[in-house]
């Protein structure tokens, strides 16, 4: 019975080590969850934007600097549409 206990809690263990990092999905584009929060935004900006507006909306500077994985301009409105976020 200990030896079940002891190897359950060992396996708890290793499975919170193991667990990597949770990522999003948004169009083609993994994105980590440090980086979603300013993906959201981005996308908030292009809600309720005519198609052609939203084509030309550029994402700020310091939306920018925050996701040097992400290229937010790629983002479509149809990305955020898809992915939930507006």
């Amino acid at each position: 019975m200990k030896l079940n206990a002891l190897l359950a809690s060992f396996a708890i263990v290793a499975a919170g080590f193991a667990a990597p990092a949770m990522a999003n999905t948004i169009g083609t584009i993994t994105v980590s969850d440090q980086e979603w929060s300013y993906v959201a935004e981005y996308c908030e900006d292009l809600d309720g934007l005519s198609v052609s507006d939203a084509f030309d909306t550029e994402p700020s500077a310091v939306a920018e600097l925050s996701t040097p994985n992400v290229n937010l301009a790629s983002i479509s409105q149809s990305d955020c549409q898809n992915a939930g976020l507006i």
